[in-house]
């Protein structure tokens, strides 16, 4: 039964993909036509049409019969081609700052109460193999995360503390939200984050926060690299995040890092 009700859901979703991808292709088009496209009776492309309304991934049109894509997954794909367009954007600067630090360096976005990786240049002189692409962390564990964390607008950073504190009184290891408030307090003035070994024993990370055209923050870069190598005399990992993030912040447009270099 269980395999049967599988091979049934499947069956559906290929029936809405062929939906999606022909409204993609032509723009709108009715029930009869998007029946005669995909080889599915009338009677169920309604019943199909109707179930992709509810969930938004469909509406009809102002002329009555006609379909086309909803909003809800317009939105998807236009947040996921911000973000794609945002990696491109900010690659070469990781690179060159990557080459000239010989740092691993990193880029992570948002995702809920945590930090996904999504771009990850190797060091030249270690091979971390914490956070890797795809590699999603608590926003306050690591120097990208904490930097995400510590710029949020205040409101979404207060419901994210008091969410954190409740679930530190169910037992769950998340830093006291008091410490966590300091780190924070901190990081906003000195404009970047410190990471010192709460990922990975012997590795320091800095991190800063990266913004786009809008001024909205876009996610944050890292450099990462052995603990007595960023701690150097010579070393400035620091200064080299912050400026990585405002060169990224300029390539994604943002008014405040042009006026910084007028």
């Amino acid at each position: 039964m269980t395999v049967e009700n599988d091979a049934s859901g499947i069956t559906i979703l290929r029936k809405a993909e062929s939906v999606m991808t022909l409204l993609e292709k032509v723009g709108e088009a009715s029930a009869t036509e998007i029946a005669a496209a995909v080889h599915e009776p009338v009677s169920s492309t309604y019943r199909l049409l109707g179930s992709l309304s509810a969930l938004g991934w469909v509406d009809q049109t102002a002329t009555r019969g006609r379909y086309r894509l909803g909003l809800h997954i317009l939105r998807i794909g236009a947040l996921l081609e911000d973000r794609l367009d945002v990696r491109r954007a900010i690659l070469p600067v990781l690179e060159s700052v990557r080459d000239r630090t010989r740092n691993t360096a990193f880029l992570c976005f948002r995702r809920g109460d945590n930090a996904v990786c999504v771009e990850r240049l190797g060091g030249r002189d270690v091979q971390d193999l914490a956070m890797r692409v795809g590699d999603s962390y608590p926003l306050y564990r690591g120097a990208a995360p904490r930097a995400i964390l510590s710029f949020l607008p205040e409101a979404d950073r207060e419901e994210l503390l008091a969410r954190a504190t409740e679930l530190r009184k169910q037992g769950e290891r998340v830093p006291d939200p008091g410490i966590m408030r300091d780190q924070i307090g901190m990081a906003r003035e000195a404009g970047f984050t410190v990471s010192d070994a709460d990922v990975t024993p012997g590795i320091m990370a800095f991190g800063a926060p990266i913004y786009n055209h809008r001024g909205d923050l876009a996610g944050a870069i890292s450099l990462s690299g052995l603990r007595e190598r960023i701690l150097a005399p010579e070393s400035n990992t620091a200064d080299e995040v912050l400026e990585a993030a405002r060169r990224s912040s300029e390539a994604l447009g943002y008014p405040a890092a042009k006026e910084a270099v007028a």
